[in-house]
C-alpha cells in the first residue's frame, strides 16, 4: 500500500504509515475555500470529544504554490500540514480531477482506509454526528492481538 508523507508548518515530516496502532483522521482541505475553516473546526471538534489518546487527527492543505509556506491556522488544536493533490489522489486511490475539498479520509488501526467522507448535514450538529457515528463504530472494534512468533527451538 502506498504511503503519504505530510510536512508540518515547522517542517516535520509525518508518514502516515508511522501512525498505525491508532485511529487516524486525515481532513484534505485548500487554502483558501470558504470550507476549509468548517472543515478545520469539524475536526477539531470531533479529535477533542473522542480523545487524543483514541485517534490522530491532522489537516492537510492540499497543493500550496512552490516555494509558499504554510500559514498558521489557529486557534485549532489538530496540526495542519500539507501536501501534493497527486501524492494525496494516489494514496487516497481517486482521480485528481475529481477531487473534492475539503475531504475526509478514516483510517482504522491497522492502517486499512476505511472511509473517505465529504461534509453532509443540515447544519455543523448534523454533520459532525454523521462523523462521530462511523468513526465511533471504527474505534469500537476489537484492537487484532499481533502474530505469535513461533519458538525456535535450539
Amino acid at each position: 500500500m502506498a504511503d503519504l508523507t505530510i510536512t508540518t508548518r515547522a517542517g516535520e515530516h509525518i508518514r502516515i504509515s508511522e501512525l498505525r496502532g491508532k485511529v487516524v483522521i486525515l481532513a484534505f482541505i485548500s487554502k483558501a475555500a470558504c470550507h476549509t475553516t468548517y472543515a478545520l473546526e469539524l475536526l477539531d471538534l470531533i479529535v477533542l470529544e473522542i480523545g487524543l489518546t483514541h485517534v490522530a487527527g491532522f489537516a492537510c492543505v492540499v497543493d500550496l504554490e512552490r516555494n509558499e509556506t504554510l500559514r498558521e491556522y489557529a486557534p485549532f488544536t489538530i496540526p495542519v500540514a500539507e501536501a501534493r493533490r497527486r501524492e494525496i489522489a494516489e494514496y487516497i486511490g481517486v482521480s485528481m480531477a475529481g477531487f473534492p475539498l475539503p475531504q475526509f479520509l478514516v483510517i482504522d488501526r491497522q492502517g486499512r482506509h476505511r472511509l473517505l467522507l465529504l461534509p453532509r448535514g443540515e447544519d455543523f450538529w448534523e454533520t459532525v454526528n454523521n462523523f462521530r457515528m462511523p468513526i465511533e463504530a471504527i474505534l469500537d472494534e476489537p484492537i487484532a492481538e499481533p502474530a505469535q512468533q513461533p519458538e525456535v527451538q535450539v
